[in-house]
């Protein structure tokens, strides 16, 4: 899974890596942190199946447009990740997936193993070290959009460090992150994009 990640860059860094505009003020709740939880919500730089050319700042934690204000809270903290296997299925996600994909904009993100009782904490990046996409869904409730990041079963590398669920986030290559906010994809391309990186284009190091 994926509840933890690095961003650090500033948005006008993002946008000139990614070749978008930066429609987001950076007074307006975008806070780069070493490391970000996805329990505390934040609102992080996304690019847009809707928007392909602007950064904007959605909320971690996807909130279906039909939930109701009491369930809000949450269904968030259950919607940060969505597992590919089930996605055009669940309720909160399979009018999303269609439609409403978009690219969340980190510098890495973190996973932990476990030996007995030891976790071990790891940080995972592209093999370049460049910033990079995951590949998310988004909806707006009461007129925010809100986005939880789509998950594959790992790959070799995240298999050895995410040793209990066995999962990763779509990380997206260089090469395909346009592809999947093409809003003309079909249902089978999506499928076939919801696959897990070769360990061979990533990196990932241990914390002390």
């Amino acid at each position: 899974m994926c509840y933890s990640v690095k961003i650090i860059s500033e948005l006008g860094q993002l946008a000139k890596t990614f070749k978008a505009s930066n429609k987001a003020p950076e007074n307006e709740g975008y806070n780069p942190s070493e490391k970000i939880s996805g329990f505390a919500h934040p609102l992080l730089p996304v690019i847009s199946q809707e928007n392909p050319g602007e950064i904007q700042l959605f909320k971690w934690g996807l909130i279906p447009s039909w939930a109701k204000e009491d369930k809000a809270d949450e269904l968030a903290n259950m919607t940060l990740n969505a597992r590919e296997e089930s996605i055009f299925k669940k309720p909160s996600f399979k009018d999303s997936i269609g439609s409403r994909r978009c690219l969340l904009l980190v510098d890495g993100f973190y996973e932990w193993r476990h030996e007995k009782k030891e976790k071990i904490p790891y940080f995972i990046t592209m093999a370049d070290g460049k910033p990079f996409a995951l590949g998310c869904i988004y909806s707006v409730w009461k007129g925010q959009p809100t986005f939880s990041i789509v998950t594959t079963r790992a790959n070799p590398l995240m298999e050895y460090i995410h040793n209990t669920k066995k999962r990763m986030p779509l990380m997206l290559s260089h090469q395909e992150e346009r592809r999947w906010i093409n809003p003309e994809l079909t249902k089978p391309e999506i499928q076939e994009l919801m696959q897990p990186l070769d360990e061979s284009e990533m990196k990932a190091e241990i914390l002390a």
